[in-house]
């Protein structure tokens, strides 16, 4: 849900800088929610913001506006490759964070787009897959901690 909202307040803005907000707003809401789960998630905003605002940067340079699909597979590498970053600590198998994120983003963005679609779709895939990830914790977490994520 925090990804849906995220995006929507991004999206608030004016073209093209909703897409580089929504980024920002995204990653923030989402630290709202990963610090109740996870033990060292200071960085996630950090990342979330450089992935998103790096890809983004890419996307508005070498890739045509009508090619959205492919923007939203970058961008979701992009944010991925960087919110991995912070994952790999926490979760085993993290790697696959990264395929998780460029898909989502590339089937909301690039699928079925629209405002509110283009954000539901996206939160829901890696809302998912975040709480596949976090049910494997690597060790020394704490004691019989609840993994459950609201991205």
């Amino acid at each position: 849900m925090v990804t849906t909202v995220g995006w929507i307040l991004g999206m608030l803005f004016i073209h093209p800088f909703g897409l580089g907000a929504s980024g920002i707003a995204i990653g923030v809401l989402q630290w709202m929610v990963l610090q109740q789960q996870m033990r060292d998630v200071r960085r996630w905003i950090l990342a979330s913001i450089a992935g998103w605002v790096g890809a983004w940067m890419i996307t508005l340079l070498v890739v045509p506006e009508d090619a959205r699909l492919l923007a939203g597979f970058i961008l979701g590498l992009g944010v991925g490759a960087a919110q991995w970053m912070v994952l790999r600590r926490e979760v085993r198998w993290a790697g696959w964070w990264i395929i998780i994120s460029a898909l989502a983003w590339a089937t909301g963005l690039g699928l079925v787009p629209g405002v509110i679609v283009s954000g539901t779709i996206p939160g829901s895939m890696t809302g998912i897959g975040l709480e596949v990830l976090l049910r494997h914790a690597r060790r020394g977490r704490g004691q019989g901690e609840k993994h459950t994520v609201a991205t």
